[in-house]
């Protein structure tokens, strides 16, 4: 088990380092609802399979950024303390304490960090799987409403001609 020296520098940091990344991922929520907001009438109005898939993937790919970003944030203070031979050696390293899969190599006097970070992507994970639930939510929703709107039973509905 590797040595962690109690230095309250360590909580500080990682306290900053986890407010900041909240900061971050307030801001990248709230831009990525103001742009939904802009297409959720058009796709509610014509809830297409293809509209459907295409709102969802942005917004898996936004939130897939916006983690990259949140990583960039904690690697790039690695990159600060850590000799490391790239700016994606420390990415690297942080993308394993964000996501939990081991602990970022740092100093002793740092480690304490790896740790804050696991418990930072954890709460950001869980934030961003809400978000993708409520998009979810309301793009099969509309989707629902628009196929009850133009089809009866898989049937057209009685607006359209027959042979048309």
């Amino acid at each position: 088990m590797p040595h962690v020296e109690h230095e309250p520098r360590q909580l500080i940091v990682g306290a900053i380092l986890m407010l900041v990344t909240g900061i971050v991922q307030t801001f990248g929520v709230v831009t990525l609802e103001e742009n939904v907001d802009r297409v959720r009438d058009r796709v509610t109005r014509d809830a297409t399979r293809a509209r459907m898939v295409g709102v969802l993937s942005a917004v898996i790919f936004y939130l897939f950024a916006l983690h990259i970003v949140e990583m960039a944030l904690w690697a790039g203070f690695y990159s600060s303390v850590v000799d490391f031979p790239s700016f994606s050696s420390a990415l690297y390293e942080s993308a394993l304490a964000f996501t939990t899969m081991d602990i970022a190599h740092l100093p002793p006097n740092w480690k304490f960090l790896s740790a804050a970070e696991g418990i930072t992507g954890l709460l950001m994970f869980a934030w961003s799987t809400g978000v993708l639930f409520n998009h979810t939510a309301w793009v099969t929703d509309a989707r629902r409403q628009y196929l009850r709107k133009h089809h009866v039973f898989g049937l057209k509905s009685k607006e359209t001609k027959p042979g048309s």
